[in-house]
């Protein structure tokens, strides 16, 4: 096998048999450097470069991107500042970590630089918890940022009254994490439907390998589900370098997923174009 077709942390060699529409955005994707520090309790990582995404990106026909830090970096932006900075605001956003209270100095600095929003991962617990939920959905109105939350079915039927009462809007990660099975029944199935059907919420079809290790495709009736609720409000990513998989994923079968939830191309141009152009504040 021709050794420059492989790229780091996935198991696609060949572009998606689905047609990608221009100006497709993945929404959701992570940069690591092993030699940078990481945070207490965090899980260390090996090196996954911007350059090696931006291979991803021409092999997928994805144009535009949206870095989240992760856990693993803590409060600590600096890496995916910079590769924020290197990718261009014409192409790139950038979802950081920040404790509610963070500097408004600081806040103004990271807009201009194309910040969009905050991440609060639950499911880690590193560095926010939910009780900082609350004030992180306060702060981001004030910023006019939108929170993205991480955190498990559990968690989100646990967060209803914080998460129906947010200023600001909710961005549900990875599914919303919602089980696989009677997933309508859950709680948190009420939580989300709310936020995206009122306009004020949306969802990731991120990461189907979370819900089911062996078998992505599993995600398959959630994904219609969601899809047919509130097509308008579902955003799509890679969640490469993929650190939550126990296995690397091919990353064009996985957008390839994207036909069975989405079956009308117009519902599929939105959610690899227009919803995320709103979101994420991308131009034409």
């Amino acid at each position: 096998m021709d050794d420059a077709a492989r790229i780091p942390f996935t198991a696609a060699l060949a572009p998606p048999r689905l047609p990608v529409p221009p100006g497709a955005v993945d929404c959701h994707h992570h940069v690591y450097d092993a030699a940078a520090p990481i945070a207490p309790g965090a899980r260390e990582h090996g090196s996954a470069t911007l350059a090696d995404h931006a291979r991803l990106m021409g092999r997928l026909g994805v144009t535009r991107q949206v870095l989240v830090q992760p856990s693993t970096y803590g409060l600590d932006n600096a890496l995916h500042l910079a590769a924020l900075r290197h990718a261009g605001r014409d192409r790139a956003r950038m979802v950081a970590v920040v404790r509610p209270e963070f500097e408004a100095w600081l806040a103004r600095e990271m807009a201009a630089e194309g910040v969009v929003g905050a991440r609060a991962n639950l499911v880690q617990g590193i560095p926010l918890a939910p009780a900082d939920v609350a004030p992180l959905a306060r702060r981001m109105a004030d910023l006019g940022w939108h929170m993205q939350i991480f955190a498990s079915a559990a968690q989100i039927a646990e967060l209803a009254p914080v998460l129906r009462a947010a200023p600001c809007p909710v961005v549900f990660d990875h599914f919303g994490q919602l089980p696989l099975a009677d997933w309508a029944s859950h709680p948190a199935w009420a939580v989300v439907m709310e936020l995206v059907q009122a306009g004020r919420g949306w969802v990731k079809l991120s990461s189907p390998y979370s819900l089911d290790q062996a078998r992505p495709e599993a995600v398959g009736p959630l994904a219609r589900a969601l899809v047919t609720a509130a097509p308008e409000r579902m955003v799509w990513g890679t969640n490469w370098p993929h650190p939550n998989a126990t296995t690397i994923p091919d990353d064009s079968a996985l957008l390839d997923l994207l036909a069975d939830w989405a079956p009308d191309a117009a519902q599929r141009r939105a959610i690899l174009v227009d919803n995320p152009a709103l979101l994420y504040g991308f131009g034409a």
